[in-house]
């Protein structure tokens, strides 16, 4: 599993109200936040929520580069909750 900036766009161009990039069964999609209450997403990590990324001053007008750094940061941190 690796995140990318096109995991990232999609989370951005999400119509679904509260948008969460997560880590479930080795994929990664986004989803409602609401669903992770679901047996479908129950142990679906949190990697970012829509809301993180535009506070983080990511949105559609940001560029690869600055969406392939995010990514970078995100899948960093995932790989380091391993050990």
């Amino acid at each position: 599993m690796t995140v990318t900036a096109a995991h990232l766009r999609e989370l951005l161009a999400s119509p679904l109200p509260d948008s969460a990039l997560v880590l479930l069964e080795g994929r990664v999609e986004v989803v409602q936040q609401d669903d992770l209450d679901t047996d479908a997403y129950r142990g679906a990590l949190v990697l970012v929520t829509k809301t993180e990324l535009l506070d983080r001053g990511v949105g559609d007008e940001s560029t690869d580069a600055e969406l392939e750094q995010q990514a970078t940061a995100i899948q960093t941190a995932v790989t380091e909750l391993g050990g």
